[in-house]
């Protein structure tokens, strides 16, 4: 989950949280509304994004530091198709979506594939509720399971953060090891030598970006702009600098880089006819789903 918070002081006169009806009529918008968990009127974080970005100097991009990133995580791709034989690359690729594409199209239905789904959006549903339906979130809260749970809003949701961490990792190691037969990877197709360029390069990138735009997240907005503290009625302004000067939702796209790169880095051929790249293409929608909701809902 994802929230700008922590603004320049020039924007903090506004009770709507530094966005007012003559900044949204300069910029064109029509003002849309959310509501906090605490009832107040809130512009929604596409207006609050486009605010902020008015009055920062740089209009909210990094442009330099957004073309260091890009050649950082292109030019070793690019290096990869280059370089890499038997298989190339791109026949690589071509192979992974050949037997993706059968597995979504062959007619079957597979009940651990569909369950597995099922799991990994229990998270989005959790973030939705909170997000979202707020005040129905801190009515929960308030009730003995809630208040078990966090001794406040912002408590509550990190403990369902965790559970929910729980379950996605579950999901995945669970599924991986099922379409295995519960054996070893090494004796089911995996090999250190088989793995090629390519997936070491996403490998490397999924964990040094990925986890690094995570590490940023959380030093750019702290607790209260990762879980939602600007919905359950808490301060929270809008963020215009690094992370979010480089990419919208890094949070998101950092989770991204490193759930593509760790599946690809260990994908059998059995995983792959199975669906696994299927699961990790599904569990990246999820998060484009999420951010659209922080956005516009």
């Amino acid at each position: 989950m994802e929230l700008r918070s922590r603004a320049k002081a020039t924007n903090e006169a506004s009770p709507a949280h530094n966005v007012s009806d003559a900044a949204a009529e300069r910029l064109g918008l029509i003002k849309k509304t959310a509501k906090t968990a605490t009832g107040e009127e809130v512009p929604k974080d596409v207006l609050r994004r486009k605010e902020a970005e008015a009055v920062d100097a740089k209009g909210g991009v990094d442009r330099p530091l957004q073309m260091l990133c890009i050649a950082s995580l292109v030019l070793p791709i690019v290096w990869a198709f280059a370089t890499q034989e038997s298989p190339t690359a791109s026949e690589q690729i071509q192979g992974w979506a050949r037997a993706s594409w059968n597995q979504l199209t062959d007619g079957v239905i597979n009940p651990d594939f569909q369950v597995a789904v099922a799991a990994l959006f229990i998270e989005r549903i959790c973030y939705t509720w909170v997000h979202t339906f707020s005040s129905s979130f801190q009515a929960f809260c308030d009730t003995p399971i809630g208040k078990m749970m966090g001794s406040k809003p912002l408590d509550t949701v990190l403990t369902i953060f965790w559970i929910n961490k729980v379950i996605q990792l579950g999901t995945f190691v669970g599924w991986y090891f099922y379409v295995i037969g519960f054996n070893s990877p090494f004796q089911s197709g995996f090999a250190w030598s088989a793995v090629t360029r390519l997936q070491w390069v996403l490998l490397v990138q999924g964990m040094i970006a990925g986890q690094g735009l995570n590490i940023a997240i959380y030093r750019a907005i702290g607790k209260r702009g990762v879980y939602y503290g600007h919905r359950l009625g808490l301060p929270a302004p809008w963020v215009t600098g690094f992370p979010f000067s480089v990419m919208p939702h890094p949070q998101y796209c950092g989770v991204c880089f490193t759930v593509i790169g760790v599946n690809l880095f260990v994908a059998t051929q059995t995983h792959i006819e199975s669906g696994w790249f299927n699961l990790t293409a599904i569990q990246v929608l999820f998060y484009v789903y999420m951010a659209m909701v922080e956005d516009y809902l």
